[in-house]
């Protein structure tokens, strides 16, 4: 009876935590419709590398955009035809522009040596582009640190699949067919009468995505935690779009959405599909590491990404929708980095000393504005009291902001913790009750880095540690 009773109590916990295949989830394990990687940088002398791996045993078609760190906008989209089970690797690499009207600028440059067929992409160096600043500084600058949003668009058959079939010399059979497809009188060319559907099936699934920061000079690598969203597209889905095409993007989901806190799991129906990516990214209170141990002159600084940010505002009068504030005009956050949100900070050392922006004896001066995540992507960078940071940070952000752990410190390390101020929520329908909810906080994720120098590593060396760790949150749903 009671070996009984522990079955069904099992089985009762594994029900109840269960992901619905059709609906929006983060998927822990890591394998997924759609992949974010939360942050890229060139800046600080760092490259970025990434691999996209198809764990499936059929052909597929993937989207990849880059999109800057201020407002989130497309600096480089392209297509990617990958055979079952293939890699598609690239790294992010220091440029100066050579894109006539911003020649000199600080930029990106892709670059490849892999031989899956990405058509129309220039491998040995394709440059970051300008193509959709509407607004904000027009500088390339700010496309050297964002995040990329990597999408699987549907599987191939047919004669297609064939054509990046590797299966005898490791290389696509025909990657010139495939570009044929795109141009005129191709089967993929609408234009000239073509059907992007052709040879296409719908999304099933199964993308792996892996991504490091690589600080060469240094010898550091910086594993980055990538946000899997599986149940993205609605059953029967295909997403195929052109190369060039960035319109394919977090707001394709399915409005439904998969969201888990501490009391249970909500089932959910969105107005929208960014809603539903919004909601299993909300969070209303972020918590995150760090380690300034001077004994390895511990550095540490936190990311935070908003990915889906750029759909609840208008960028020229920076008046929000929901989930957000309704103005983002806040004092830290100017024009240039399109608004922010407004925080409470409270910065924690391993024996519950603290520092609090809210206090006048805290790390925010008298009559400093109040402390915000501004933009798409920003930093905090984390330093011990009577530290400036000018011995450097980490990400080289140029969006970020200074802080200084507690001046009543016993220990060197600890975390800090951000509560979103002036926030609205993001209303939801539970799917099993057809009730109201209100999911609170901000759609946030984020990445802490921490780097290290060990000068007794031994006679004559130099030792160099780096290491990262994902932000961790908590998530509120009120039912109404």
């Amino acid at each position: 009876m009671i070996k009984m009773l522990i079955k069904k109590l099992i089985g009762t916990a594994f029900t109840c935590y269960t992901f619905n295949a059709s609906a929006v989830h983060i998927n822990p394990q890591g394998i997924s419709d759609v992949s974010l990687v939360p942050y890229y940088t060139v800046n600080n002398n760092l490259n970025t590398l990434v691999t996209v791996t198809n764990t499936r045993n059929t052909a597929k078609a993937v989207k990849i955009n880059f999109r800057e760190g201020l407002n989130g906008y497309a600096v480089l989209s392209y297509n990617v035809y990958l055979d079952s089970f293939d890699t598609w690797s690239f790294a992010l690499v220091e440029t100066q522009s050579t894109v006539s009207g911003y020649a000199g600028q600080n930029s990106v440059r892709h670059v490849t040596s892999d031989t899956s067929c990405a058509p129309f992409l220039l491998k040995s160096g394709q440059e970051f582009l300008p193509f959709e600043f509407i607004d904000g500084p027009n500088d390339l600058s700010r496309a050297r640190e964002g995040f990329i949003e990597v999408i699987e668009m549907g599987e191939l058959t047919g004669e297609v699949a064939g054509f990046v079939s590797q299966f005898n010399a490791g290389v696509p059979a025909d990657c010139g067919r495939i570009i044929e497809a795109w141009t005129l009188d191709g089967i993929w060319d609408e234009p000239s009468g073509g059907d992007v559907e052709s040879d296409v099936t719908e999304v099933t699934g199964g993308l792996m995505v892996n991504a490091d920061i690589i600080n060469v000079a240094e010898g550091i690598n910086f594993s980055v935690p990538v946000v899997a969203l599986d149940g993205f597209f609605a059953e029967g889905t295909i997403a195929h779009t052109s190369p060039g095409d960035t319109n394919l993007s977090l707001d394709a989901a399915e409005p439904k959405a998969t969201v888990v806190t501490r009391e249970k799991v909500y089932e959910l129906d969105l107005d929208s599909g960014i809603d539903a990516v919004s909601a299993v990214l909300m969070a209303d209170e972020l918590i995150a590491a760090y380690a300034l141990d001077t004994v390895v002159v511990g550095k540490s600084e936190t990311v935070f990404v908003q990915p889906t940010r750029r759909f609840y505002f208008d960028s020229e009068t920076l008046v929000s929708s929901p989930p957000y504030g309704d103005d983002i005009d806040v004092g830290l956050c100017s024009d240039s980095t399109y608004g922010g949100s407004e925080v409470d900070v409270s910065i924690f050392d391993r024996e519950a000393q603290i520092e609090n922006s809210d206090v006048a004896a805290g790390p925010i001066p008298v009559g400093f504005p109040t402390p915000a995540i501004c933009g798409s992507v920003f930093a905090y960078q984390l330093v011990l009291p009577g530290q400036d940071g000018s011995d450097g940070s980490i990400t080289g952000s140029s969006n970020t902001q200074l802080f200084t752990s507690p001046t009543t410190a016993v220990t060197e390390s600890g975390f800090h913790r951000i509560d979103f101020l002036a926030t609205r929520s993001l209303s939801g329908t539970d799917a099993n009750t057809n009730t109201n909810v209100e999911i609170m906080g901000l759609p946030v994720i984020g990445v802490t880095f921490q780097q290290f120098t060990n000068a007794a590593a031994g006679q004559g060396l130099l030792a160099q540690y780096g290491g990262t760790q994902k932000v961790k949150s908590t998530v509120s749903v009120i039912e109404q």
